[in-house]
């Protein structure tokens, strides 16, 4: 039986049970996120009335100690985990952690401005760092958990981190991926784009143009993305009966022009040489571009070319590249959701939301594929460069 401090003879009793409880979780005898037992269950341990019982819980429930959903139970607050006052408060502290990500990305700066502009955030401080490359250790995971009410992870997260944070029972979402294609081992909130389907459409449009020599330019190398990549370019391929020796896929760090560039050179003069090209970013693709023009080759008259994400790049790729679109706004918004699902709900289901690419953006840079008389010409001097 729960006992009620006897010296406290002058307190009412719904106030003495909801003392004793408080001092319960503030403890952590009781743990943020855990469900009370039912209220016959402490008339009984407390030896007092259903009525009693239920004015001490309200206390609590006002305080914020405690959270009641129906038809589920009353459970202790969540947010308790993060503050340390005896009162809940009012302000949250959200941590923006961004991994294996350039901060001057255009996706990702929106991003950030949509984190920035929430109206659910607006009354949170918000805190931005930078995951350090490797895996992070216990110590690490703490400093990025200490004071904060949840994270939102962007870019390419370790699964370590992952499973700290689950670990610690604190709240966060990711928008993103992992940063291998080994599956995380626990429920995460996540927002994603659907890249098996944007590689797919991608594909199939240059297998539509009659290309059947083309090139998917992935990564990062071993990334959750570039398996979904290379996923979506393998089905395509299968779609119009091309075997599997016919698919030639270029690995890459990184999205970035420079990975692009040396990409293009190792493609363009090997062979047999691709008539079309598919990256999955566009500063990958604007990269091989500049490969494609180094060595002589037209766009789209010797080399057709897909993109994604639809970055101002690529508009400024002459002529305008042909991509598929990304929702980073859109990503902000659900990822913010799915994090205040878990600040308010101890019942919170954990979900991957995953955004549909249905669309192509058409550019100037894909053609249907006609071999120039003088292509041979130029395919062999860049053959020996």
């Amino acid at each position: 039986m729960l006992q009620l401090p006897s010296e406290k003879g002058d307190v009412p009793l719904y106030m003495q049970i909801a003392d004793t409880l408080r001092r319960l979780i503030d403890d952590r005898t009781l743990k943020p996120g855990e469900k009370i037992p039912p209220t016959r269950e402490l008339r009984d341990r407390f030896d007092v009335s259903t009525i009693t019982v239920e004015a001490g819980l309200k206390v609590l429930v006002d305080e914020k100690y405690l959270v009641r959903h129906p038809r589920r139970g009353t459970f202790i607050n969540p947010a308790l985990a993060w503050q340390g006052a005896r009162q809940v408060s009012e302000k949250l502290v959200i941590r923006i952690v961004f991994g294996g990500i350039d901060l001057n990305d255009r996706y990702w700066f929106i991003v950030l401005n949509a984190l920035e502009g929430s109206p659910k955030l607006a009354k949170a401080d918000k805190l931005f760092c930078r995951l350090r490359p490797g895996v992070p250790d216990g110590e690490q995971i703490d400093r990025l958990t200490e004071g904060c009410s949840g994270l939102v992870l962007c870019g390419y997260t370790p699964r370590a981190l992952i499973e700290g944070l689950s670990e610690r029972r604190k709240p966060f979402v990711m928008i993103g991926g992992l940063d291998s294609d080994a599956p995380a081992q626990v429920e995460i909130d996540a927002v994603v784009h659907d890249d098996i389907h944007r590689a797919f459409l991608s594909t199939r449009h240059l297998l539509d143009l009659e290309h059947r020599r083309i090139c998917c330019v992935a990564g990062p190398a071993g990334s959750r993305l570039a398996g979904d990549i290379e996923t979506g370019y393998r089905a395509a391929l299968k779609e119009y009966n091309l075997p599997r020796s016919a698919a030639m896929i270029v690995p890459v760090a990184a999205h970035t022009i420079k990975a692009g560039f040396e990409a293009g050179l190792k493609l363009l003069t090997a062979s047999p040489r691709p008539s079309a090209v598919f990256a999955c970013d566009d500063r990958l693709a604007v990269g091989v571009a500049k490969a494609a023009l180094h060595l002589g080759f037209r766009i789209p008259e010797d080399l057709s070319l897909v993109g994604c994400g639809n970055q101002d790049i690529a508009r400024i790729l002459s002529p305008e590249l042909t991509t598929t679109p990304s929702y980073p706004e859109r990503s902000a918004e659900i990822a913010v959701d799915k994090l205040f699902g878990q600040l308010n709900d101890p019942q919170h289901r954990r979900s991957r939301t995953v955004l549909q690419i249905t669309e192509l953006v058409i550019g100037g840079t894909t053609r249907i594929w006609r071999p120039s008389p003088e292509l041979s010409e130029r395919l062999i001097h860049s053959n020996r460069i």
